[in-house]
């Protein structure tokens, strides 16, 4: 093919037909702009292609990643749900009316309640990590989903500075029983134990700690605190997570058009 353009040129100059050569030269130019023109829309729509196709595969991986994160932040806001009852129960036996009548079982099961289990939503981030890090967030065509999920990592920051909060309200309320009951009596009321041994400490299991208005306290801010975790930190993540979802299903459907 160069070859014969090459005569061409060859053949218009020998015959000092200059004007047609200086046509047939600009025609030339032409057709090579175009052909790279062509070569280059190629070129574009196939890393356009292949952009769309790590785009895909990338919400597909966040869109398992965010399934799993949702069922557990349920699991999570469930079980504080389960202390914060607990809590309001110990602190109901605080009453005058209750302190006569209500046992070291129920004391113990309430306790059991309320600080048997330490709370932590403890995410799966790895994909949504090395997406940021690799700079792939851009290929998503989304500008709500970009931002929401860039500013994710943040939110889950400061839920891991409110747990430690309840953490060190729980611990506090934890070593007062320690430090004031009969440990040994309350897990044998809760099962732990089979029996406890009976020796002078009888009477210090934790219905006797129904008077210290310290330990009240405690359990108090330890419930107010899990309340504020529910509301202020895990709910709003929850519903942040339903919208994330719901944002990258509708950008999936998009890619099947």
């Amino acid at each position: 093919m160069i070859k014969f353009f090459r005569k061409i040129r060859q053949k218009l100059l020998s015959e000092n037909k200059f004007s047609k050569y200086l046509i047939y030269a600009i025609g030339e130019i032409v057709l090579v702009v175009i052909g790279i023109l062509i070569a280059l829309q190629i070129n574009n729509w196939n890393l356009t292609q292949q952009d769309r196709n790590t785009e895909k595969q990338n919400l597909i991986a966040l869109q398992k990643e965010f399934s799993k994160n949702k069922t557990k932040i349920q699991e999570v806001i469930e079980l504080n749900n389960e202390n914060i009852s607990g809590a309001e129960k110990m602190m109901q036996s605080f009453s005058n009316s209750s302190k006569d009548t209500i046992t070291e079982l129920s004391l113990a099961n309430y306790a059991s309640d309320t600080f048997g289990t330490e709370i932590n939503f403890e995410p799966e981030t790895g994909v949504l990590t090395e997406i940021i890090s690799s700079g792939q967030l851009k290929l998503i065509q989304n500008n709500e989903l970009k931002h929401n999920l860039a500013g994710l990592q943040s939110k889950i920051d400061e839920i891991k500075q409110q747990e430690k909060e309840v953490l060190d309200y729980r611990l506090m309320a934890i070593k007062k029983m320690i430090n004031e009951g009969n440990m040994e009596r309350v897990y044998a009321d809760i099962g732990i134990r089979k029996s406890y041994v009976n020796t002078s400490f009888e009477n210090t299991g934790i219905k006797s700690m129904l008077n210290s208005l310290p330990f009240l306290n405690q359990i108090v801010l330890y419930q107010s605190s899990s309340n504020v975790t529910n509301r202020a930190f895990y709910e709003p993540l929850n519903k942040e997570m339903d919208i994330i979802l719901e944002l990258i299903a509708n950008r999936l459907n998009e890619l099947e058009l």
